[in-house]
């Protein structure tokens, strides 16, 4: 097996980090929508609006965050040396 180099440990740790924590953003702010639509009578896109804009970034953000993750570790192929790929 090939090693790492330090730019695909990188690529690996914004990765994990980045799908984790959108998702956990996004599953937060969907969270918090529902419970402000519980407790409202006549609940209506204003008082939710701004919640669902929340999970949206936390999502996108998840999203940028893991293709920067990605493209690291396809980068940081490149620069293993070519003998090691072979092994």
């Amino acid at each position: 097996m090939a090693t790492m180099t330090a730019m695909q440990k990188i690529g690996v740790a914004v990765l994990v980090g980045s799908s984790v924590g959108g998702l956990a953003g996004t599953v937060w702010s969907i969270y918090s929508t529902f419970s402000a639509l519980a407790a409202v009578e006549n609940a209506g896109i204003g008082s939710i609006g701004g919640l669902l804009g929340n999970a949206i970034l936390f999502t996108v953000a998840g999203l940028v965050g893991s293709t920067i993750g990605l493209l690291l570790i396809i980068l940081g192929r490149s620069k293993v040396d070519p003998v090691e790929r072979t092994r």
